[in-house]
């Protein structure tokens, strides 16, 4: 009996049963955690050769719906859930299967390819751990400011990537939440209202005191999407703006006008 149980429990000790015993559970982790992370965009719709649409889960598959508390009263949310498709306008025709879709007349306006966005970010402002907003407006919070000696854009002149002059900025915008510049408040000239401009994809040049957005022409720039409060700004909107400018590089201007400062 002594030696059958030798040879059934062989070289298994307390290091193999430890190791064994996180193998299993990080093998688990990873896939509760892949799991997890499909409660939003997912189950994925692919149109397959014959045409029809059809499910892509994947393994694991999409987990059973969930109810979530949101906090600063914002309700609950229930996920994964049904969500209308929504409506783009790409090119009259098609591309092949595999091809991204190709955009229309205005492709910084119709939100498709590189200059995409979506119209399910909610129409409300993000907010930090305290409920307020994350994005101020410095000229509204005298408690933030500029360092002394830092350059402080407010008043420079606003210029185009094609090197026109196209307005002027009055203010700057802050996540007060990670503390870093978002954005550039700025007129534009012979427009009404003020628009932003993301810092990101604009560069300060403080010995001509100018700011420059580096992948709008004039012609773009202008026309930049309108916020529809002047003391904040949405998620939804947020994301339109972002995919404005960032479809610039590509769409804006003629071709080679544009050069990426990166």
């Amino acid at each position: 009996m002594r030696a059958m149980d030798e040879n059934l429990v062989g070289n298994l000790d307390a290091a193999i049963l430890c190791v064994i015993a996180f193998v299993l559970f990080f093998a688990g982790l990873v896939y509760h955690l892949r799991r997890e992370d499909k409660r939003e965009g997912y189950p994925l719709e692919m149109e397959g050769p014959d045409g029809r649409i059809h499910r892509a889960e994947g393994f694991p598959a999409v987990p059973s719906p969930k109810i979530f508390n949101r906090p600063h009263g914002r309700g609950t949310v229930q996920v994964p859930r049904v969500e209308e498709p929504e409506n783009v306008r790409p090119a009259d025709q098609l591309p092949p299967i595999g091809f991204p879709m190709l955009p229309g007349a205005d492709p910084l306006m119709e939100g498709v390819g590189a200059a995409a966005w979506t119209r399910l970010r909610e129409e409300k402002p993000d907010l930090d751990v305290e409920g307020d907003p994350k994005l101020i407006p410095l000229n509204d919070y005298q408690e933030y400011y500029i360092p002394s000696g830092d350059p402080d854009p407010r008043g420079w002149d606003l210029y185009s990537a094609d090197e026109r002059k196209v307005g002027k900025v009055h203010d700057l915008w802050f996540n007060r939440a990670e503390f870093f510049l978002r954005y550039y408040e700025v007129s534009i000239d012979g427009a009404e209202g003020r628009r932003l401009v993301p810092a990101f994809f604009a560069e300060a040049l403080p010995e001509d005191r100018i700011v420059r957005a580096t992948t709008l022409a004039e012609s773009d720039l202008r026309r930049v999407p309108v916020r529809a409060a002047d003391d904040c700004i949405t998620m939804r909107e947020e994301d339109r703006l972002n995919g404005f400018f960032a479809g610039g590089l590509r769409f804006s201007g003629r071709q080679g006008q544009i050069h990426d400062p990166a």
